[in-house]
C-alpha cells in the first residue's frame, strides 16, 4: 500500500484475464495503471479455468484454410445468444487483441482446428475458434511467481495434452508432478501469467489483498477508488473487472431463479463491482444468468478456504457412462456442452416437480479404460465413488428404486449397441463426437454398454463458474445508466457486466474471449487510441 502512488491515469479493479489485458493495453498506450486485487493471489476465475479463449476469425484458423469473418460469427451469435452492439464490438476486436498479446507478451495460444463451436451446424458456426494456452514458466514473474493463482488440485497439463492423452489412465503423472514442482503451469494460469508478466514489464503497478470499497465521484465523473480507507485517484477512469456475484448468497437469492449448490471460482466473486456501480446509477441486465457446469464435490478441495467443485468432462462424454437423476432415469444428452447440460437438467427437474439430483453411473470397463477424476481402476477409490456388485445394489446405495435404474441401463445398453441414441441424441453432433473416443469399438464414439461389474455411481451438482449478468455497457466498455447515458469515468468488463454472450454458450472460451477483447478495446479507448 505504501508503495502505491496517490494518483494514476487508470485503475483496474480485479486481475482476471479481462482486467489484465485492459491494464496492458492502457499501459502500452502511455497510461499509468494500477491493478487492485481483492484476494492474495492474481488471476481470478481466469487463472483456475481451462484457459481456452473463443476468438472467431483468428489469424491461425484463417491461415489453416478455415474461412471465417466477424460477419459470419455475428450470424452464429444471432442464432445462439443474440449479437448486439457489445457482441459485435467483441467480434471486431478479437483477432486484433490476439495479435496485440502475441506482440507484447510471451503468451502461447494455439488454435484447436478440430474443436467445433458448441452448436456447429447453426448459421455462421465453425471450427477453429477455440484457442488454448500451452505451458508457462512462472519463474519469469520473479518475486510475483507465488502470487499467480493456479489450480492446485489438478496436475499441470494443457488442454491439448488432455485431448492427446485421451484418458486419465494415460497421463504421465510423475512427469506432471515434477512439472508443477519446477513452477510450470498450464490452462488458466498459463493464460494469465504471460499477461501479468507483460503488465509488470510495462510499468503497471499491481497490489494484492486490496479490496475496493467504493468509487470516488466528483463533478459527476468517476475519478478514483477507496481501498483500505485510502483514496487513490484515476484521472481517466476506473475499470471494474472484479467478477460476478456467485459467492454472495443475498444477491444470488435476489436475482437467480435457481440455487447454486457448488462453484469452482475463487470465493471472492461477491458482487462488489455490482454494488459499487449501482451506487453511481448504473443500469443492469441479465442478472438471472449463470455459467453452469456439472461438478463433483471432492472432499478437501478448496480455494482460499471455501469448498469448490471439480468440473467433469470425459467422465460424462466418454462411452460407457450415463447421467441419471434421483429417480434413476436418464434425462439429458451427457455429451453436450456443460452449460446446456445443466440447463436441460434443471428443466427436467421442473417438469417432474422434483428436487434436482444427478449421478454418473459407469462400470468396471469404463473405469479401466478412462479413469474418473484422476483415479485409475488400480487405485483405492475414495468413499464418494460408490461401488457395488450389481446395479440393483448401486441403486439402493444411491437412494433409487433398483428396478428403475436397471431398466434405464438396459435401455441405454441397447442404444449403445445400435449406435443411435433416439432418446437424447448423444453422439449426433460434432461437439459430442469431439469429446468421445474414436477408438471405441461400438458404432458411436460416445456410446458403450454399462455391463461389467462392479458398478459405480458418483453424485454431482449443478455448479457455476460465474454469474453472467451485470452492468450494461456500450461498445467501448463505458458503463451506462438506464437512459443509455454514459457514466463518465466508469468502465466494466467480464462477469461484472451484462456479458454479451450471457444467454448461452456458443463455444469453448466464450466467457474469456469477450472479456479479453473488450478489455483490449477499453484500454485503447482510455489511452486515446483508435482503429
Amino acid at each position: 500500500m505504501d508503495s502505491l502512488k496517490a494518483a494514476y491515469d487508470l485503475i483496474v479493479v480485479g486481475s482476471g484475464a479481462g482486467g489484465l489485458v485492459t491494464a496492458l493495453a492502457a499501459a502500452r498506450g502511455g497510461c499509468s495503471v494500477l491493478v487492485l486485487e481483492k484476494s492474495g493471489e492474481l488471476g481470478g476465475t481466469s487463472a483456475v479455468s481451462a484457459g481456452t479463449v473463443w476468438i472467431p476469425a483468428n489469424a491461425d484458423m484463417i491461415a489453416a484454410g478455415i474461412a471465417d469473418s466477424p460477419e459470419q460469427a455475428a450470424d452464429y451469435l444471432e442464432a445462439t445468444v443474440g449479437c448486439g452492439e457489445v457482441g459485435r464490438a467483441f467480434l471486431d476486436q478479437a483477432d486484433a487483441m490476439l495479435a496485440f498479446l502475441r506482440e507484447t507478451t510471451p503468451i502461447e495460444l494455439t488454435v484447436s482446428l478440430a474443436y467445433p463451436d458448441y452448436k456447429l451446424g447453426l448459421p455462421g458456426s465453425s471450427r477453429g475458434r477455440a484457442m488454448q494456452p500451452g505451458l508457462y514458466d512462472t519463474n519469469a514473474l520473479g518475486a510475483w511467481r507465488d502470487r499467480l493463482r493456479r489450480d492446485t488440485h489438478m496436475p499441470q497439463y494443457s488442454m491439448a495434452e488432455f485431448k492427446e492423452w485421451g484418458a486419465w489412465a494415460n497421463f504421465p503423472w510423475d512427469d506432471l508432478k515434477r512439472r508443477g514442482e519446477r513452477g510450470i503451469v498450464s490452462r488458466g494460469a498459463a493464460l494469465v501469467g504471460p499477461i501479468l508478466q507483460a503488465c509488470l514489464e510495462n510499468g503497471v503497478d499491481v497490489a494484492v489483498d486490496m479490496a475496493v470499497e467504493d468509487l470516488v465521484v466528483a463533478d459527476g465523473k468517476v475519478g478514483g477508488v477507496v481501498t483500505g480507507g485510502r483514496r487513490i485517484a484515476a484521472s481517466r477512469g476506473v475499470v471494474l473487472a472484479c467478477g460476478g456475484f456467485e459467492w454472495d448468497a443475498g444477491m444470488s437469492a435476489e436475482h437467480l431463479g435457481r440455487p447454486i449448490p457448488i462453484r469452482c471460482s475463487p470465493p471472492h466473486n461477491t458482487g462488489d463491482g455490482h454494488r459499487m456501480a449501482a451506487r453511481v446509477g448504473a443500469a443492469f441486465a441479465d442478472m438471472d444468468q449463470v455459467w453452469w457446469a456439472p461438478m463433483v464435490a471432492v472432499p478437501g478441495q478448496d480455494i482460499d478456504g471455501e469448498a469448490i467443485g471439480r468440473h467433469i468432462r470425459a467422465e460424462r462424454q466418454a462411452p460407457g457412462v450415463i447421467i441419471v437423476d434421483g429417480d434413476g432415469e436418464r434425462i439429458v444428452n451427457e455429451a453436450q456442452d456443460y452449460n446446456s447440460l445443466i440447463r436441460a437438467a434443471w428443466a427436467s427437474a421442473e417438469r417432474k416437480g422434483r428436487p434436482l439430483r444427478l449421478f454418473t453411473v459407469f462400470d468396471r470397463r469404463f473405469l479401466e479404460r478412462y479413469g474418473f477424476l484422476t483415479y485409475a481402476a488400480t487405485d483405492i477409490l475414495p468413499e464418494w465413488v460408490v461401488q457395488r456388485g450389481s446395479l440393483g445394489e448401486l441403486a439402493e446405495a444411491l437412494g433409487m428404486a433398483p428396478a428403475v435404474l436397471e431398466a434405464t441401463v438396459a435401455r441405454f445398453n441397447g442404444v449403445a449397441e445400435s449406435g443411435e441414441d433416439k432418446d437424447f441424441g448423444r453422439g449426433d453432433t460434432p461437439y459430442d463426437r469431439y469429446g468421445g473416443d474414436p477408438t471405441n469399438p461400438y458404432p458411436n464414439a460416445n456410446l458403450a454398454p454399462i455391463e461389467i461389474a462392479p458398478f459405480y455411481g458418483v453424485e454431482f451438482l449443478p455448479g457455476a463458474f460465474g454469474t453472467a449478468g451485470g452492468i450494461v455497457t456500450d461498445a467501448s466498455g463505458r458503463a451506462l445508466r438506464s437512459d443509455r447515458s454514459v457514466i463518465e469515468g466508469l468502465f466494466a468488463v467480464g462477469n461484472v457486466t451484462a456479458h454479451p454472450l450471457a444467454r448461452g454458450y456458443p463455444g469453448a472460451g466464450a466467457t474469456l474471449g469477450p472479456a479479453m477483447a473488450l478489455g483490449y478495446a477499453i484500454g485503447r479507448h482510455v489511452a486515446g487510441e483508435r482503429g
